[in-house]
């Protein structure tokens, strides 16, 4: 491969500049150009509109990627599109994370490939027009949207338009484009589905990875060894708390170079005042993004509320709930296993006042998906959540974290008591194997939402019942994955609670005994013998031997000394067990073939 016969060295690159890489790269000077993206020869134009609203960020970090697509794919001289249709490519994803910055970047390096370079705001019909009417000022046109674009359909020369901050799904780009085949379009956007506008890529900017993230930071901060290990170290702690996040990167360097704070310290003073930090903004640089982290999320849901539509509610709704479960593998099938539980249980007063609006609503007629994943797409189109191939949705943990700390404390209250009413109502006590993976995989929600508060469940002790069946729910599924102390620890609580408010004699307060001592004995602690056999004590004298709650109880008693090598007591025990059972319940009901097996395995330990 050799440069092109057009390009001489009196054309502005010298002979030796000229390097030919692998895989299709071109070395020119200092600039790398991918595939067919070699410049156009500079004589045949110059640069002559430069229109963009700031530079780009002088601490601007890597990408590497997306940069390597816009410069084979977006400079004049590619041959990438041989359909001849207008070159347009989209950046997309959540606010914050580099679009225009990419963007400015690369009109600002290649800025003499293009004879013209135009910017316009495209977050509104209002701003598109004022845009384009600013070009045509600049430009001495008549002052008309429709003069500017056919002005731009017509030049022959290459011209670039960034159509940026398109974020508003309501607002349909396809008449603002400019008609016919010429010129290179970019645009911005936080919504996904604008990628139906791109003839030549798009590309979803996400967070950066961890090493160009501690790069950006120390670039920030002003430090002059950006190579120093120790330094490397100090910042890599503070990006993976700000989930690599650009703008929060930037943010965090520039209170850190102020001196307000050290980099050592960032991290611990992020868990105590996260609002706060998120929500301050440098003097100096502030012309790199108008916005801070927290505020860039609010212009969508702001945008979101304006809506004043029942799909904007719900989506707002669904947000909140979100945000208090944990911020990875959202599944649809929370609200439908909550949904269907309501629909086939009766529930108490307090659980029907304290469930998700969309919940209660759809509970009044058959499973709508329609309606959850109608909220669900307004959310996407903003990219305030992320959504799989497995239809899990995920969130960064800095908007996870926004959704929170944006609320006051009554909402506050209110939104998490309505997820976790909704997380427990959705546990099956069934024991098909969708049932076991479902309630697997809600262990990371249930974990996030006690977490919420020191006291966990038991902040609500004083609904009474309501928040012990919680309560049991949770312990349910903890036992099913094996943390035992989790279990027996909120099972404690259940217990003390009970027994203050009930009595120890109460059926409620004897079956939360007879949890917790099964969670004793599962976690290998002495104390379920003790419980056990008081537990069979009230039984039998409260309710009799018979009754199935009682030999429920004397069966985990002799299972218990069996395991204590008292195999003579615990025979005795499962032997009465056994013929009770067969007496009064039949020979073929599940609690006395469980009794029989139990006394099977008792058989084989005493030989």
């Amino acid at each position: 491969m050799t440069a092109p016969a057009c390009t001489t060295p009196s054309q502005g690159h010298r002979a030796e500049d000229f390097n030919v890489e692998g895989h299709g790269q071109v070395q020119i000077g200092d600039r790398y150009y991918y595939g067919n993206s070699l410049p156009s020869s500079p004589s045949s134009f110059s640069n002559k509109y430069f229109e963009v609203p700031r530079n780009a960020s002088s601490v601007f970090t890597g990408r590497e990627e997306i940069y390597g697509q816009l410069q084979a794919r977006c400079l004049p001289s590619s041959t990438l599109n041989l359909r001849g249709q207008q070159k347009r490519y989209v950046v997309y994803g959540l606010g914050g994370s580099g679009k225009t910055q990419i963007c400015l970047k690369f009109v600002e390096e290649y800025r003499e490939e293009f004879w013209g370079v135009f910017w316009v705001d495209a977050s509104s019909t209002e701003s598109l027009e004022r845009g384009y009417l600013q070009v045509a000022d600049i430009c001495g046109l008549e002052s008309q949207v429709a003069v500017v674009k056919r002005w731009l359909s017509n030049v022959s020369k290459p011209w670039a338009l960034i159509l940026d901050n398109a974020d508003d799904p309501r607002l349909d780009l396809s008449p603002h484009f400019p008609v016919g085949n010429r010129g290179v379009i970019l645009i911005t956007s936080r919504n996904p589905e604008c990628k139906v506008h791109s003839t030549i890529g798009s590309y979803e900017l996400g967070a950066m990875g961890t090493d160009e993230a501690v790069m950006l930071l120390l670039k920030t901060v002003g430090v002059h060894d950006l190579l120093s290990r120790s330094m490397r170290e100090t910042a890599r702690p503070v990006v993976v708390t700000l989930g690599c996040l650009a703008l929060a990167i930037t943010q965090a360097g520039a209170v850190i170079r102020q001196g307000r704070y050290r980099m050592e310290e960032y991290c611990t003073l992020y868990t105590q005042r996260r609002k706060e930090l998120l929500s301050q903004k440098a003097i100096q640089g502030e012309e790199d993004y108008r916005y801070t982290v927290y505020t860039t999320w609010e212009v969508s849901r702001q945008t979101i509320e304006e809506m004043s539509s029942e799909v904007g509610r719900d989506a707002l709704e669904l947000l909140k709930i979100f945000s208090f479960l944990h911020y990875e593998g959202i599944s649809e099938e929370i609200f439908f296993r909550a949904w269907y539980t309501l629909r086939n249980h009766r529930q108490s007063g307090w659980i029907l006042s304290h469930l998700p609006e969309i919940v209660l609503r759809l509970s009044n007629q058959e499973w709508d998906t329609d309606t959850l994943r109608a909220a669900v797409l307004v959310l996407l189109s903003f990219s305030l959540i992320n959504r799989d191939k497995d239809n899990l949705i995920s969130m960064h943990p800095l908007v996870h974290a926004w959704v929170r700390d944006r609320l006051d404390p009554s909402d506050e209250e209110t939104g998490w008591i309505q997820t976790i009413s909704m997380t427990a109502l959705s546990i099956p006590r069934t024991y098909q194997i969708a049932d076991f993976r479902f309630r697997y995989a809600l262990v990371p929600h249930i974990d996030t939402c006690l977490g919420f508060r020191n006291e966990g469940i038991l902040y609500l002790e004083d609904i009474g019942v309501d928040c012990q069946r919680m309560a049991n729910n949770f312990a349910f599924v903890y036992s099913e994955v094996g943390r035992f102390q989790e279990v027996v620890q909120l099972m404690e609580r259940v217990v003390e609670v009970y027994k203050r408010t009930l009595g120890e004699e109460n059926p409620n307060t004897l079956r939360s005994m007879y949890n917790l001592a099964n969670s004793y004995r599962k976690a290998g602690r002495q104390e379920a013998l003790q419980l056990t056999e008081r537990i069979v004590e009230v039984y039998k004298r409260t309710i009799g031997e018979e009754h199935p709650d009682t030999l429920r109880s004397i069966q985990s008693l002799s299972v218990i000394y069996s395991e204590a090598g008292r195999l003579q007591e615990a025979l005795q025990l499962i032997e009465r067990v056994v013929e009770v059972c067969k007496t009064t319940l039949g020979e073929e009901h599940p609690d006395t073939l469980r009794s029989i097996q139990d006394l099977a395995i008792i058989y084989g330990k005493a030989g």
